[in-house]
């Protein structure tokens, strides 16, 4: 994926929680326009940074379904993230039958530097695209209900 926006997961209890990091360097395509003499990383990409880890939290509970972002009921900026800057995304999930809704956050040297709520919706993945971690292909019904 091109936007990913995790470099690594660093905790996880499937489907309730997780923590993971990303770093950012200068050379992240979106600090050349976003500002040229003040570069920071976009609102919209921290949004997403709790979205992805979400998702993964997710799937790793309910492979059989893939997690998308459906709403943000709300997001909030204290701080920019900066070039060079360690960023942790820390979020919690509260899964439904067909949605689950996530409260993340994300500091830099312990400072709290955004925070945002989100929703996201669950699609089955067709079973011809389906695989487990070993790339065999899974045939098991597995419904939201066993989420």
């Amino acid at each position: 994926m091109r936007w990913l926006l995790i470099d690594k997961i660093l905790e996880m209890e499937p489907g309730k929680k997780a923590v993971a990091v990303k770093c950012f360097s200068r050379s992240e395509l979106f600090f050349m326009d976003h500002f040229p003499e003040y570069p920071i990383v976009p609102g919209v990409l921290q949004i997403e940074m709790i979205a992805q880890l979400s998702g993964k939290c997710i799937m790793a509970n309910a492979p059989l379904f893939l997690p998308v972002l459906t709403s943000v009921k709300s997001a909030k900026f204290r701080k920019a993230i900066e070039p060079g800057d360690k960023a942790f995304i820390y979020t919690e999930i509260a899964q439904r039958k067909s949605f689950a809704t996530a409260i993340g956050r994300i500091e830099v040297d312990g400072i709290h530097i955004s925070s945002a709520e989100v929703m996201l919706g669950y699609i089955p993945i067709p079973q011809k695209m389906r695989f487990n971690a070993v790339g065999n292909s899974v045939t098991e019904n597995i419904t939201p209900e066993g989420i």
